[in-house]
């Protein structure tokens, strides 16, 4: 088995290397015609510089998504993405969503730092994701 394929058959497709991360972030999926069809709350597994790896409590089939955090800072940062793949964790009970960042370089970068940067002070300050913020 290759290093890019994964004992469940799930082939590696991300071209930048993945960071570890576990961010709580909201999120509103839309359809092809983005209109907004669903949103809820999940978390960031790990990030690279085009994407993300959300697992969340429920299937996100959708075309695009919007994922939320909060900064250290206390400001709401966006970021758009589309949906590559959903498919189930080997948690039975969860569901891994791969998202491939659109939209503006800048805002994307803004993103990435601020999930990076909140999962640094969360870890050294010894919380959980469960008690980051919940309102979004």
């Amino acid at each position: 088995m290759s290093r890019t394929e994964s004992q469940s058959g799930f082939k590696e497709k991300r071209k930048h290397p993945r960071i570890n991360t576990l961010n709580t972030i909201g999120y509103i999926l839309f359809n092809e015609e983005r209109k907004k069809i669903d949103q809820g709350k999940g978390r960031t597994l790990n990030l690279s510089q085009s994407g993300a790896l959300l697992e969340t409590q429920k299937p996100l089939y959708g075309s695009f998504i919007i994922l939320m955090t909060i900064d250290l800072d206390g400001k709401k940062i966006k970021v758009k993405g589309r949906v590559v793949n959903t498919r189930k964790s080997d948690n039975m009970n969860l569901y891994l969503t791969g998202i491939e960042f659109i939209g503006s370089k800048d805002e994307q970068l803004q993103a990435i730092i601020a999930f990076i940067k909140a999962y640094h002070h969360r870890k050294h300050a010894g919380q959980s994701y469960n008690n980051n913020h919940s309102n979004f």
